[in-house]
């Protein structure tokens, strides 16, 4: 089902069909949520786009059930979404 089509579903539903919709994404985000929180690691150096859209890199602390703390290089921890982290491949230099 195309995305157009399930907004044209959604103008027509009532409040209780309305609020099964709103159960079911609320579910699948915490779904997506998890996945993505799991693909990291303690240790992982990750980078995300902080506060103002400065782009703030560090490394994983704990791995949360949705969230992910990360203590950047300058210092503060951040509880970042697993969705918003991009890791950082290490290069090594011999």
């Amino acid at each position: 089902m195309k995305t157009s089509e399930i907004i044209k579903a959604i103008h027509k539903m009532d409040t209780n069909s309305l609020n099964e919709v709103i159960s079911a994404c609320k579910l699948r985000r915490n779904q997506i949520h998890y996945q993505d929180t799991q693909s990291f690691s303690v240790g992982d150096r990750v980078s995300f786009k902080g506060r103002g859209g400065v782009i703030e890199k560090g490394v994983i602390e704990k791995v949360k059930i949705k969230y992910i703390l990360v203590r950047t290089d300058t210092g503060p921890r951040w509880n970042v979404p697993g969705s918003h982290l991009k890791k950082i491949k290490e290069t090594t230099s011999a």
